[in-house]
């Protein structure tokens, strides 16, 4: 199994990935080449495509956590280890790289509303969206049975 850095995350997805998990240290590897590449091609189809980065990252800060849950705690003397925490902190990584993943890629769309009669009557019932201060018939008589009031010109 290989193991490699190049320090440049922009050349390649797998060192885009082992940028985004940390595992960047050639004395304390964390998985092999062959093992991101894997995850990236159950993701998107391809071993060197970058389109769900973070959502690969996600799911390969899941294996390292699944890894380090496997191993227990030790402790000798005044010296302990605790590979709980690594990995409780791998799980809350993969929850934020998630989480990234959501929005990897998204473009905002404005959004107008009132366009269309359909659109004003959803705005107009939407309790939660602020209503205008002026609207239409507002001086209505409801009290003559909605018919506003005339004026008599003789």
């Amino acid at each position: 199994m290989a193991w490699s850095y190049s320090g440049d995350p922009d050349s390649s997805a797998l060192d885009s990935i082992r940028f985004l998990i940390g595992d960047t240290d050639t004395n304390d590897q964390l998985l092999a080449n062959e093992e991101i590449t894997w995850v990236n091609k159950q993701v998107t189809g391809s071993t060197t495509s970058t389109d769900s980065l973070y959502d690969v990252a996600s799911r390969c800060c899941t294996t390292v956590a699944s890894k380090f849950s496997r191993l227990a705690d030790q402790a000798v003397g005044d010296l302990k280890v605790s590979m709980s925490q690594k990995a409780v902190a791998y799980r809350i990584q993969a929850e934020e790289l998630k989480a990234l993943s959501s929005r990897e890629g998204s473009v905002p769309v404005p959004y107008a509303g009132g366009l269309t009669i359909s659109g004003k009557e959803t705005d107009r019932d939407n309790s939660d969206q602020i209503q205008p201060y002026f609207s239409s018939g507002q001086f209505t008589n409801k009290e003559e049975g909605g018919i506003k009031a005339q004026s008599s010109v003789e």
